[in-house]
């Protein structure tokens, strides 16, 4: 259940990007943190070692919708 709403969190964050209101500086800082975070959640996957295909998975999907992200704000 906490890793669920864990991910629900993350997912917010990254659409909430989409939603940023302001000027593009704004939104890009917005975009470049999610960027990041999701790069650190992929490398640490491996030394998690628990389930590692799942957040594998996960991870992938996190970075399909940073790259709908990065398009619309780039």
């Amino acid at each position: 259940m906490y890793l669920q709403s864990g991910l629900n969190l993350w997912r917010d964050f990254y659409n909430g990007a989409f939603c940023e209101t302001g000027d593009k500086t704004a939104r890009l800082v917005k975009v470049n943190l999610a960027i990041s975070v999701c790069l650190w959640r992929l490398t640490a996957i491996s030394r998690e070692g628990s389930s590692e295909c799942e957040n594998i998975l996960t991870a992938l999907d996190d970075l399909k919708i940073l790259k709908g992200l990065y398009r619309k704000c780039a």
